[in-house]
């Protein structure tokens, strides 16, 4: 969101950043369960329910079907990015009632989000011109009494609410003729209206806290929700938590090229030993041992595996990635004998369950984001667009595990929207620290080339994305 500037037309930017792996359990968020993981990959959130990471980016409507220009718009643009130890079910795109449920439960989050921003400006007072579920033509549009135009649109995977945004007599001064005369147009027509540069009303005019307000309560509605979601996941299905075995399961090859399977690893065996040393059955050995594989740089290893109640030894020499770790090319889990579902026994222990999975899923996410930020070439490779989001609602939706997906979903669009870049609310909220500070504003057109910068290059990263699910989905064979 823009606190000031205009552009001439409205962008939808999608990206979709790496949070970790991820998987649905119905009917309950499950875990602490542990999940999947690449052999080539040291993400712990991948052990449990991992995070969807999602954008929500910022547009600012010049001209959009006769309505308001010079207005500042918040947009939300849903988009995943899943590690390649998915599910194989997440791998094709679903369709019928799971995909629609998915496809619906995004907008709902989306539309939580914006509801965040509404709600933050109106109990204020403060002047709001469009609020918009979704991008592209408008399929539904109403007016209510204070001229507030409310549409749902084509593709429901991003919305916003836009704030109108006067100009000073200077501004004016200097628009060209032909801009000046379509701005007349408009106001005779009823579809722009030239607010006072001093009206109290508008966004602008606030004073930085309740500016703070608006921008930030976005993020604070994705909490709500997410938390809400978990909550009643919990007291309806429990939480899911695992018994384990000793060792650490091969449920599948993901490169028959890879290390692990020249090597004679297949799908069902579990790692009982390696190099001599057991294998317990605690959690965390899936991480230990993706931890030694990458650390083997390309170094012979020796390992007992338990397949189909017999144990063999193999002898393994992972292959070295560019970067020199080791990679074997299947996915490791932890092995599971059975899961339970722990039932709350009353409103306090199902607020402390929740609690703790909002806490376990918020910590994975930040440290997904903190992993795609350290070493983004490691994971450009595994990122998706608005298909693979699609892909994962549509799982989701047909597994029961709506909630879940929701919780997961809306936890991501929050934290994305905080990250202090801009075109993000959190980039934002850096400028109006810089307002507070130096008890000035930055410029608008340092504020708006700073914004065009950050939605050009997001734009340009949504497009290799697309092209990207494309070639996923329909593998491009070049002659």
């Amino acid at each position: 969101m823009s606190m000031s500037g205009r552009a001439s037309c409205m962008l939808v930017v999608s990206i979709a950043l790496l949070g970790g792996a991820a998987a649905f359990q119905a009917p309950s968020l499950g875990p602490p369960r542990p999940g999947a993981m690449h052999a080539s990959h040291s993400s712990s959130s991948a052990q449990r329910l991992g995070a969807l990471s999602l954008h929500h980016g910022q547009r600012r409507a010049g001209s959009n079907g006769g309505r308001q220009s010079g207005v500042v718009g918040l947009q939300s643009q849903v988009m995943e990015s899943v590690l390649p130890a998915l599910s194989p079910a997440l791998q094709g795109i679903s369709s019928g009632v799971g995909s629609l449920a998915g496809i619906l439960v995004l907008g709902g989050v989306i539309a939580f989000h914006e509801l965040g921003h509404f709600s933050a400006a109106r109990l204020q007072g403060i002047t709001v011109q469009d609020f918009s579920i979704g991008f592209g033509p408008k399929v539904i549009q109403f007016e209510d009494k204070q001229g507030i135009s409310y549409s749902l649109r084509a593709l429901p995977l991003g919305g916003f609410v836009s704030f109108p945004e006067a100009m000073t007599q200077e501004e004016k001064d200097e628009m060209d003729e032909e801009d000046r005369k379509d701005m007349e147009e408009a106001i005779q027509k009823g579809e722009y209206v030239d607010y006072d540069y001093n009206d109290p009303n508008l966004l602008q005019n606030r004073p930085v806290a309740q500016r703070a307000l608006v921008l930030s309560a976005g993020v604070i509605f994705n909490m709500i929700l997410s938390f809400g979601a978990i909550f009643v996941t919990v007291t309806s299905g429990g939480v899911m938590e695992p018994l384990l075995k000793p060792g650490v399961a091969v449920p599948a090859i993901v490169s028959p090229q890879g290390a692990g399977a020249r090597y004679g690893l297949e799908a069902g065996d579990v790692v009982i030993a390696v190099n001599g040393e057991k294998i317990s059955q605690d959690a965390s050995e899936t991480a230990k041992l993706v931890s030694k594989i990458k650390k083997s740089g390309g170094k012979e290893m020796q390992w007992d595996i338990l397949r189909k109640g017999e144990e063999y030894e193999l002898t393994l020499t992972p292959d070295k990635t560019k970067s020199g770790d080791g990679i074997i090319g299947v996915k490791l889990t932890s092995n599971i004998e059975k899961i339970k579902a722990v039932v709350p026994d009353g409103p306090v222990d199902a607020i402390v369950l929740t609690s703790k999975e909002f806490v376990r899923i918020l910590s994975e996410t930040l440290i997904g984001f903190g992993k795609i930020f350290s070493n983004l070439n490691q994971y450009a490779g595994s990122m998706a667009g608005p298909v693979g989001v699609m892909q994962m609602g549509a799982e989701a939706g047909q597994q029961g595990a709506l909630l879940t997906f929701a919780a997961l979903i809306s936890i991501n669009l929050g934290i994305m929207n905080a990250l202090p870049l801009p075109a993000l609310d959190g980039g934002q909220m850096v400028f109006l620290a810089y307002e507070a500070a130096t008890g000035k504003p930055l410029e608008r057109k340092t504020m708006s080339r700073i914004n065009g910068t950050a939605l050009t290059v997001l734009l340009g990263l949504s497009l290799l994305l697309l092209v990207g699910d494309v070639e996923k989905l329909i593998p491009l064979q070049w002659r």
